[in-house]
C-alpha cells in the first residue's frame, strides 16, 4: 500500500537501512573524518521531499538505530536528527525555492548542527570527541547534495513535490 504521496514505504525504509549501512561501513583512518553525515542528509532529503510520510518518526527511529549500531548512549543521534527534521519542516517552503548552492549551505549548516548536538549529548557521558575534523562530514554531506539533487531533478522538480508551499 502506498501513501498518498506516492512514496513507497519500502523505498523510504530501504534508504534508512542503506544510510545505516553507510554509517557503520569501515573506512581507512585517513578518510574516516570526511565520512558524509548520511543520516542528516537522509532526513533532510525525505522531510524535504515528503514531510507527511517522513518526519520526526523517521528521524527518531533512524537516530536510535544508529545509536544502537554504533554503541554507546542511546538517544543522542535521535535527538540531533529530530532537531534537523524540525528545522527542515519549519523552513521547508524556503528551502524548496533556494538555489543549489543555498541548499548545499543549508545541508552543511543542519549537518553541522546535528554534529554539535551529538557531541554535546555525548559530552554528558564523557565520550565527546571534539577535533579539527568535526565538520568534515558536514562539508562532505553538503557536496553530496548536488548528486541527490540531480537524481531528484530526473524525477521531477522540487516545487512539485507533495505538499510544497
Amino acid at each position: 500500500m502506498r501513501p498518498r504521496s506516492g512514496v513507497s514505504p519500502f523505498t523510504l525504509w530501504g534508504s534508512v537501512v542503506l544510510a545505516l549501512l553507510l554509517v557503520v561501513m569501515p573506512l581507512p583512518a585517513w578518510v574516516a573524518p570526511a565520512r558524509p553525515d548520511w543520516l542528516s542528509l537522509l532526513v533532510f532529503y525525505w522531510v524535504l521531499r515528503d514531510s507527511g510520510s517522513a518526519g520526526f518518526g523517521l528521524a527518531w527511529i533512524a537516530g536510535l538505530a544508529a545509536d544502537a549500531l554504533c554503541g554507546g548512549l542511546l538517544g543522542p543521534r535521535a535527538l540531533a536528527l529530530s532537531v534537523v527534521a524540525y528545522v527542515v519542516v519549519v523552513l521547508r517552503a524556503r528551502i524548496l525555492h533556494h538555489s543549489l548552492p543555498q541548499q548545499m549551505l543549508t545541508v552543511f549548516a543542519l549537518s553541522a548542527l546535528a554534529q554539535l548536538l551529538l557531541r554535546w549529548a555525548q559530552g554528558f557521558t564523557g565520550h565527546a570527541q571534539m577535533g579539527a575534523g568535526l565538520f568534515m562530514g558536514s562539508l562532505t554531506a553538503a557536496f553530496c547534495w548536488p548528486l541527490i539533487g540531480m537524481w531528484v531533478g530526473a524525477r521531477g522538480r522540487m516545487e512539485n513535490w507533495h505538499g510544497s508551499a
